[in-house]
């Protein structure tokens, strides 16, 4: 598979950014907290060893950049970090991308207790899969979400997706077939 060439895109309050180093402490702030952990299931670095969560270290949430900084040099997934756009801010919110882009892109999302409930999700979720429209011809996409993570499913409902009834562990898929406007 070729390398993916994560783009920056940017929405009216957002920067999509290919996550890096950089976002070090950005990363470890939203994966040392229980709220984001709760629903993520097992998270593992790139050589398939477990990385417990809520991350208490920066060099065990490190392992999760380090993850998908590989996965997309590797060609078949990647992340963006999502960081504010209000002058001098350059925050970091959250992340959002794909666990895998071919058949179908599966997206991904997290983002930082403190920022929900503003659009913020909706936004970036919205210019990922427009982004993955275009460049990688997709019209459709899935999402796993456990049943209980009833904001994730609120967040999958807005941008159209539908239940399917089929899970794989405890995560129920969902799909959004075409890219109307939710």
């Amino acid at each position: 598979m070729e390398p993916i060439s994560i783009p920056t895109l940017h929405t009216d309050r957002l920067t999509l950014t290919a996550m890096e180093a950089a976002h070090s402490r950005g990363v470890f702030e939203l994966w040392s907290h229980p709220d984001v952990c709760r629903y993520s299931g097992q998270v593992v670095d790139h050589d398939g060893n477990v990385i417990r969560t809520p991350c208490t270290t920066e060099s065990q949430s490190d392992r999760i950049i380090e993850f998908w900084v590989r996965a997309a040099r590797d060609g078949w997934g990647f992340r963006w970090s999502i960081l504010g756009r209000e002058p001098g801010s350059g925050i970091f919110i959250g992340m959002v991308g794909f666990n895998a882009i071919a058949p179908i892109p599966e997206i991904a999302f997290h983002l930082h207790p403190r920022f929900w409930g503003n659009g913020y999700m909706l936004e970036a979720t919205n210019e990922a899969m427009e982004w993955a429209t275009t460049n990688l011809c997709s019209h459709q996409f899935k999402a796993f979400i456990e049943d209980g993570n009833t904001k994730a499913i609120r967040l999958a409902t807005r941008l159209g997706f539908s239940a399917t009834g089929r899970y794989r562990s405890r995560a129920q898929q969902y799909q959004r077939l075409g890219l109307g406007s939710p």
